[in-house]
């Protein structure tokens, strides 16, 4: 509902008197100012009818909502209100705060377990003030609004300071304004806890074992690649194994790494860095993405000379790893003997066991089985989500696997994210995930569900 309100309507109701009456006005149509409210008592409505002089409908809502909604439109009266709406992203656990400039106005939505929800509107005048400070603090330049840029800097909340990165880019209605928060201990979790099955589990164990080669984290942005290399890490670092990591930026800090933060103004690229890290005695190196040739190919160098190599590549499969590395001029022997170990992975949203709501049974695997679809309370902040699922598929690279994936441009079949499946339907089962989530997960994918 906010993101049809009227600021110039709503903004005419005070914000004590709006929460002290509970109505706040939303937008007029065909000469009728419709007011959202959660109180059926006349003195709001006489208030309203004496302010606005016109005809009013109004709309029933229930009192935490209405509240949320009077606080994402009214209260905005801060001198650094960037800092304010910032805490509230890091109340609700967001992942990333997106400012949008739109029809002369500006949504503020945060992404909250992979979703985008508009949690507060604010004038455009307001927005000129919040960018400059958060640019300036990024050492980004304030006059340039014709260009994208890209920009880091620390936060402060509740006595805590936030490792975060800026984008800006420029759109029709002005300059639109990404802040991305890096919450580092939410990789120090135990592989255990990543949604693996036992299979998977034992496999990764194997994959880990390795003495030497590459192993690739694949899947689109957004899908915990960082989460389950750092998992990783924290589970192997010790005394007796040296760990250097190239990363863009540096996510969380990790006691027992060597961490190297990359700078193209100081010319430390993926590649330039990889050189000089192969000089330092590694026994496992971090690459945090392979992004070019150069980069590709001396990841598989390494791998090949004795070293552990652990990246990530942006890609749909495990098929489109070798595909990918090939196509970056790394011969395809090479890529075949480097490689130990592919994990594919996407996120899927998790229900909110307070509010999901059971819709019917269908049959999976010859058992019939409750199915459900997310609602949205006051618990969840009306998403219907508690969190993100790992969806997942594990491949170790052996000498039998070696010698299939020669065949990989005629075999479809070879590593695929078919592996998916059984976690997908295990979520399903267990009542953790949206039926219709289930299903475009299922179409997106291109698996073969074969099940009902």
């Amino acid at each position: 509902m906010i993101e049809n309100i009227d600021l110039n309507l709503a903004r005419k109701i005070p914000l004590n008197q709006a929460k002290e009456y509970s109505v706040l006005p939303l937008y007029e149509k065909e000469n009728k100012i419709y007011i959202a409210t959660s109180n059926n008592g006349d003195i709001g409505k006489e208030f309203l009818n004496f302010l606005l002089e016109k005809e009013l409908v109004f709309i029933n809502m229930k009192s935490k909502e209405l509240l949320r909604l009077i606080h994402g439109v009214l209260d905005y009266g801060y001198e650094n209100m960037e800092e304010k709406i910032f805490e509230e992203a890091i109340t609700l656990g967001a992942s990333d705060i997106h400012y949008e400039p739109v029809n002369k106005g500006l949504n503020i939505r945060f992404r909250i377990n992979g979703s985008l929800i508009l949690v507060r509107k604010l004038i455009l005048a307001e927005y000129g003030k919040i960018i400059s400070r958060l640019k300036v603090k990024s050492n980004m330049d304030i006059t340039e609004k014709r260009i994208p840029q890209d920009g880091k800097l620390f936060m402060k909340c509740n006595d805590q300071v936030y490792n975060c990165r800026l984008s800006t880019i420029p759109v029709v209605d002005g300059e639109k304004l990404v802040l991305r928060i890096l919450y580092g201990d939410k990789y120090l979790s135990d592989i255990s806890e990543l949604n693996f099955t036992e299979e998977q589990q034992k496999t990764l164990k194997k994959i880990i074992a390795l003495n030497s080669g590459l192993v690739i984290v694949n899947g689109p942005t957004g899908s915990g690649k960082s989460t389950t290399l750092y998992t990783i890490l924290n589970s192997i670092k010790g005394n007796h194994i040296n760990i250097t990591t190239l990363e863009d930026p540096i996510e969380v800090t990790m006691e027992g790494i060597n961490q190297i933060n990359l700078s193209a103004k100081k010319g430390i690229t993926f590649s330039t860095g990889l050189r000089s890290v192969l000089r330092q005695d590694p026994d496992l190196i971090m690459v945090g993405e392979i992004r070019d040739e150069e980069t590709a190919r001396m990841a598989v160098r390494a791998s090949i000379t004795g070293h552990k190599v652990y990246s990530t590549i942006h890609t749909k499969s495990p098929r489109e790893v070798l595909l990918r590395l090939e196509e970056m001029g790394v011969n395809g022997y090479l890529v075949r003997a480097a490689l130990g170990g592919i994990v594919s992975q996407r996120l899927i949203g998790i229900l909110c066991n307070e509010c999901k709501e059971k819709i019917g049974r269908v049959k999976l695997e010859n058992k019939v089985i409750d199915i459900y679809t997310k609602q949205g309370c006051d618990k969840c902040n009306g998403i219907g989500y508690e969190g993100r699922g790992l969806v997942s598929s594990v491949n170790y690279i052996d000498r039998e696997t070696r010698e299939k994936i020669k065949s990989i441009y005629s075999d479809e079949s070879l590593l695929s994210n078919q592996q998916m499946l059984i976690v997908i339907q295990n979520l399903l089962r267990n009542g953790s995930i949206d039926y219709y989530d289930y299903l475009n997960f299922i179409q997106g994918e291109e698996l073969d569900e074969g099940a009902f």
